[in-house]
Order: structure tokens, then C-alpha cells, then sequence
């Protein structure tokens, strides 16, 4: 069994179910504790390619023989699957055994998961804040969370023991943790994250086809995330969908105030509100996190 006591809790085997960007970057980040480390994935040629790499030890097609003996599960399969995935997962582990995750949506994967209370117990939710436009196992990375907020949302079920657990688990990554709960979670991500991917994307639209041979760094620097996956944050957007409602309403208010400032033009207002962007984008440029 893993080491557990109340200061020091590293796990003696790992499975990774999704060895993508970020169940990849899990594993590797693992690897350097010398944390024995399997994954499982429905595509063989994944399953190949994290056996080459050497993002993996073991690599298998069933769900079953990927947990078996393991310490702690990480489930790092797109939001819409992560409930069943875990629901799948936790009659394969010992009772004391961690489930946890990645997924950047957290309120519903919660729900979801305590219908089922013995899976309840064993999960508790996490969202490591870092990522890619970029996606696959083969551009995973051992650092990806060194220094990066890892947010732990808890559930009913979860006891003090198996929080702590998951906390100790996530540090080994080479993350901070925080905790706050799913719906916090969900609210917070929706301003930081999802809706600017979807303004992102927005702006990749904007310009006319005419246009795009003078676009310069600026816009490729603000179009960089809509080059993710589409499948995947179609799924974060039907997760989260009311807060991200919400937060495009106050985004709408806010143009709909700058559009004010530029038509009636003024200069002082619009200097003022650039001035308390530059501050506010100054000041967070530390620990920027994406």
C-alpha cells in the first residue's frame, strides 16, 4: 500500500484513465517521484505512443485492469465523461483508494457523481488550472503544473482524510492547491477561462477574409486558445452553461459601455478604463496560470 499518514501521502501506483495533454502531463509530473504509473485508453495508438514516450509503464483497453491495485485514479477524459468514467472506475478500487480528476467544470460532475455514494466517497474533484490550445499525449509535459493553482472543489461525501489525500496528491504535481466549492468553481472559471475561449474564437471570426493577411501578433495573440479542440469546448459549454450565460451578459454590458465612451468620444473615460486594465493585467502578470 501507499504511504498515508497524516504529513506524507505518495501513492505506490497510479492509473491515468485518458492519457491525453493533461492525464499525460500527470503522469510525467508523477514519473519524477518514481510513482509507478498506467494509463488507459480506448485508442491503441495512444496507448502506443504513452508506451514509447515513457509517459507510462502499463498501458491498457480495460477500465478494470487499469485500476486494479491502484492507490489513486485520475480521470482526465473530456467533462461529459468524467461522471461515468468515475461511476465506471470506483467498483475496481479498495475502499480506501482516491478518485479524482481534471475537468475544468466541476458543479454537474459533481451531482452526477453522488447519486452513486460509494463512488462518492472514493472522488473528490479537482481542476489543475493549466492547459494547451494543443492537445495529445505527445505534447504533454512533466512541468505543466509546477507552480500552477490546482483547485480541490470537495463533495458531500468526501471525508477530511480523503481531501487532505487529494491535496498531497495534487502538491506531487508540482501544483498549489485551493479548495472552494464546484459552484464558486464554476462561476470563477467562467470569467477566466470559458468565456474568453469563446471570445477567442469570436475574434478569430471577426476580421474579413481580405483582412487576414495584415493580422499581426497582437491577434494571434488573442486567438491562440481557438485553436482548441471544438468537441471538447462545445462539452465545457453545455457543463457550464448558466454561469457562462451570466458572464457574457456582464461582457455585453461592458462593450455595450465602451461603445458609449468611443461614439460620444470620450477621451478621459476610455484613457481611465484602459489605464484600470493595464493595472489590473500588471498586476496579475505573476501568477498568470494560462
Amino acid at each position: 500500500m501507499a504511504s498515508d499518514t497524516a504529513s506524507d501521502f505518495i501513492p505506490r501506483r497510479v492509473a491515468i484513465l485518458g492519457v491525453g495533454l493533461l492525464g499525460g502531463s500527470v503522469a510525467r509530473a508523477l514519473r519524477r517521484h518514481q510513482i509507478d504509473v498506467v494509463g488507459y485508453s480506448r485508442t491503441p495508438e495512444t496507448r502506443a505512443m504513452a508506451l514509447q514516450q515513457g509517459v507510462v509503464t502499463e498501458a491498457y483497453a480495460s477500465l478494470a485492469d487499469a485500476c486494479e491495485g491502484c492507490d489513486v485514479v485520475v480521470v482526465a477524459s473530456p467533462v461529459d465523461r468524467i461522471a461515468d468514467m468515475v461511476l465506471q472506475a470506483a467498483p475496481f478500487i479498495d475502499d480506501g483508494a482516491l478518485i479524482t480528476d481534471v475537468g475544468s467544470t466541476k458543479a454537474l460532475i459533481v451531482h452526477s457523481v453522488a447519486k452513486d455514494q460509494r463512488a462518492a466517497e472514493k472522488f473528490v474533484a479537482a481542476h489543475p488550472i493549466a492547459g494547451s490550445e494543443k492537445t495529445g499525449v505527445e505534447h504533454s509535459r512533466s512541468d505543466l503544473f509546477d507552480n500552477k493553482m490546482i483547485v480541490i472543489t470537495p463533495g458531500p461525501s468526501n471525508s477530511a482524510e480523503r481531501l487532505l489525500r487529494c491535496e498531497q496528491f495534487w502538491r506531487l504535481t508540482g501544483g498549489q492547491t485551493v479548495r472552494m466549492t464546484p459552484a464558486i468553481h464554476d462561476q470563477q472559471l467562467a470569467a477566466i477561462s470559458h468565456v474568453p475561449h469563446l471570445i477567442s474564437s469570436l475574434l478569430a471570426c471577426l476580421p474579413a477574409e481580405e483582412a487576414l493577411p495584415l493580422v499581426g501578433s497582437g491577434w494571434s495573440d488573442m486567438t491562440r486558445v481557438a485553436s482548441g479542440d471544438p468537441t471538447m469546448w462545445t462539452a465545457i459549454c453545455q457543463h457550464n452553461s448558466q454561469a457562462i450565460v451570466d458572464q457574457i451578459g456582464t461582457v455585453i454590458a461592458q462593450l455595450q459601455s465602451v461603445q458609449q465612451m468611443v461614439a460620444a468620444s470620450d477621451q478621459q473615460a476610455l484613457h481611465d478604463w484602459l489605464a484600470a486594465a493595464k493595472s489590473r493585467k500588471d498586476r496579475t502578470q505573476s501568477s498568470e496560470t494560462r
